[in-house]
This record gives structure tokens, sequence and C-alpha cells, in this order.
């Protein structure tokens, strides 16, 4: 059995694992259990679940500002509306391919052919998304005092792993000896591949650097990635709202970067079961119901949902009009 093949099955018995384990969390497999879930599920206010896509919405506008802050800087083209267009699309690539990271591929390819420029494409998302893990990392460190009894196990792997990749891929994108390397191994392969290789990621490099240089333009972009988690912080507590209002807005300060962090590991298909589990562990530690947690993280599924049908939509808007050009 080859290596991909292996690695999917892999991915496929987790999940039903971790699908299995939040059904037990919740109840599912007794009568009381279902029958909570059914009470909670009785009391949901539309309304405050109205507002919880609308608070989904303003988050995605948060994300297209910062992305677009980069687009910039590194004077691509790329309006607002194309660069949300991109974003809703890559929320369906992101079902679609095998990891999250499918969706940023989608978004390079994009905005890279618009510009006929993919190093600078990659540079503009890489600088988004490693901005965020940072700020994700520091967030999560609000977490850590409240989530280590009980959940440490968890959340020190997804935090290991966000910190490892992290910085493992800042080195890689800032440090000229990463092009060293590379040029070493194309001496002695003389490989065609690998040269191209090596010059696409030394301009990609430098890109970063170039950025990286001004201060002006990152404290801009640091501020919108705090502004970006604290729009996820009000979309997870909404979404909790409107099941219960007892949910504190400061719990899901410490919730919901612990949520995110174990949501990065890439050890289920598409993060199914693995973004339940967060919700129903991180729920439980502060005292919730398993069951709360679940109904809350399948709202949030359902955003996102919601999110990839408005990318389907606008897929099928591209190819139509491509089609009707030939």
């Amino acid at each position: 059995m080859n290596k991909p093949i292996l690695k999917r099955l892999l991915q496929v018995v987790v999940t039903v694992g971790l699908i299995l384990y939040v059904c037990y969390s919740a109840g599912f497999f007794s009568p009381s259990g279902r029958a909570e879930f059914a009470s909670i599920l009785s009391r949901v206010d539309w309304v405050i679940v109205g507002i919880s896509i609308i608070v989904t919405f303003l988050q995605n506008l948060v994300s297209v500002w910062k992305w677009k802050l980069v687009v910039v800087a590194k004077r691509l083209q790329g309006g607002f509306l194309l660069l949300l267009n991109y974003l809703y699309v890559s929320r369906l690539y992101n079902l679609i391919l095998p990891s999250s990271m499918g969706g940023d591929v989608i978004r390079i390819y994009r905005l890279g052919r618009l510009n006929s420029n993919m190093e600078l494409s990659a540079a503009s998302v890489f600088v988004e998304r490693f901005v965020g893990m940072l700020v994700l990392l520091a967030l999560s460190c609000i977490s850590l005092g409240f989530m280590l009894e009980g959940g440490g196990q968890l959340f020190v792997l997804s935090f290991g792993f966000v910190l490892i990749v992290t910085v493992t891929f800042g080195w890689a994108a800032i440090d000229a000896r990463f092009v060293r390397i590379l040029n070493i191994l194309v001496n002695k392969t003389r490989s065609g591949v690998l040269i191209k290789v090596s010059e696409k990621f030394e301009n990609f490099q430098k890109s970063i650097r170039q950025v990286s240089k001004n201060k002006g333009f990152l404290v801009k972009l640091f501020s919108y990635s705090i502004l970006f988690y604290v729009f996820a912080i009000v979309s997870v507590w909404i979404s909790a709202l409107a099941f219960d209002l007892s949910v504190s807005f400061v719990d899901m300060v410490i919730a919901v970067p612990f949520i995110m962090l174990i949501m990065n590991l890439p050890v289920s298909i598409g993060g199914l079961g693995l973004m339940e589990a967060s919700y129903t562990i991180a729920f439980g530690l502060l005292g919730y119901s398993a069951e709360l947690g679940l109904i809350t993280a399948l709202l949030m599924r359902g955003k996102a949902l919601l999110d990839a049908l408005i990318g389907g939509m606008i897929e099928l808007g591209r190819t139509g009009k491509r089609t009707a050009q030939e």
C-alpha cells in the first residue's frame, strides 16, 4: 500500500473515531443524552442565528481587508470584491481538497493568474496567513492556564504542531540559507525542476523580506489579524447564545483559540469530527454541556457550508461566463 492511500485510510479511521467520540460525549448513545440534545435544539433563537451569520460575513470582510493590504503592498492587481470572490471560492475547495490548505492554493493560483506572477501571489497569501498564525499562537497563551487541566495533552499537541509549522515555514520564507541549501541540491543533481524551484523560491523570499521591513505595514496587518480573531470569538459566542443565553463572552475568549488550534491538526478529512470534538472538549472544560458544544459546532459548520455554497455559486457563474464566451 503506497503512502498517500495509507495516509487517507488513517484519516478515514481518525475521522470515524472522532465522530464516535463526539457522539459518545454528547450522549447520543443514551436516551437521556438524545433528549438533552433535542431540548437544546428546541430552544434555538433564529434571530440570534441570523445575527451570527452576519457576524461571520463581517469576519470574512476583515479577512479580505487583511489580504487586500498585502496585495496593495506587493503592487498586485485585485480589487476588494474580486478578492472576496476568491475567498469564498477557497472555502469551497477547503471542503473538496484533502486539507484546509487547499483553499490557500486556490487563492494563490487565481491571484497569480490574474497578475501573471505566482511568486508574488504566494507571498501575499503566505504573509497574510503567517501573521494570522502568530496572532493565534499569542491568543492561545490566554487559554493555556485554563485548558491544560483535563484537556492538556490535546492542547499541547495542537499548540506544538502549530508552533513548529509556523517557525519552520517562517524560517524557510525568510532565511537565505534555505535557498542556499536548494542551490547545493541543484549543483549536485543538475535538475531542471530544482533550478526553477530555487529561482522562484528566491524571488518569493525577496518579496517576503521586502514587506517584513515595513513596520507601518506590519502594525496594520497585525491589527487586522487581531480584529479577525475578535470577530471569530464573537461569532462562536453568538452562535452559542442562540441555544443558551448564559454562555459567557469571557469563556469564549478562552475557548476559541483552543478550538482553532485543534482544528489545525491535519488528522481528519476536512476537519470533520475534529471540529466537533474541539468544541465539545472546550465547552466541557469550561463547565458547559458537551451537547451545547456539539450543537454550537454544528451551527459553525453550517455557516462554513454556507460560505462554500456561495463559493460554488461563484464558480458556476464563472464557468457559465467562460462557456458563453467560447
